[in-house]
């Protein structure tokens, strides 16, 4: 199999220097099979956070592999086809991984988190590709899971009357409107 490097591109500038992230691009072209191959590798302050891989075929997508990490380590790997996708978490992880879908059952998210509910990273998606966030968006999820926690906890549910609960589940969304 003959292949070659297209191109190596750093698209730090891309992302923009305060996301903390970076992605290096490598492209290769097979000849003999006439398919693209791309590599896209994100880092999160200098750590893995995504590896995207993707095989075109006379302008089609025929496979796609996204490998979802935290600390180094991996967390899963959703693989799409033109017919099917599935997704694997890797066993003895210590963190959770969740999708989202949308109500025409089209991906629109992924979080990896702790056990707990902690949002350590998470990925948006939009036509079947996975990017992850930015840094400032993690820390909004988490300061708004912080807070949706402390309003369900079992004992404030049972110490607050429903008018006063509807009242600060209200001031809840109107505080994270803001920021």
């Amino acid at each position: 199999m003959k292949s070659f490097i297209v191109f190596i591109l750093s698209c730090a500038s891309v992302y923009g220097a305060n996301t903390g992230i970076q992605v290096v691009s490598t492209a290769k072209t097979d000849v003999e099979t006439a398919s693209n191959s791309t590599q896209d590798v994100f880092t999160r302050d200098g750590k893995t956070d995504l590896v995207r891989d993707t095989t075109t075929k006379a302008g089609s997508v025929q496979i796609r592999i996204h490998r979802f990490y935290h600390g180094g380590s991996l967390v899963g790997t959703f693989v799409a086809m033109p017919d099917s996708s599935g997704f694997t978490t890797e066993a003895g992880t210590s963190y959770s991984i969740s999708l989202e879908f949308d109500a025409s059952k089209n991906l629109k998210s992924a979080a990896i988190g702790t056990k707990d509910g902690v949002v350590l990273d998470a990925f948006t998606c939009a036509n079947g590709i996975f990017s992850p966030v930015e840094s400032s968006v993690l820390q909004k999820v988490n300061a708004m899971g912080a807070d949706m926690k402390q309003l369900f906890t079992p004992e404030h549910i049972r110490k607050t009357s429903p008018k006063r609960f509807g009242q600060e589940a209200q001031e809840l969304v109107e505080k994270h409107k803001e920021e």
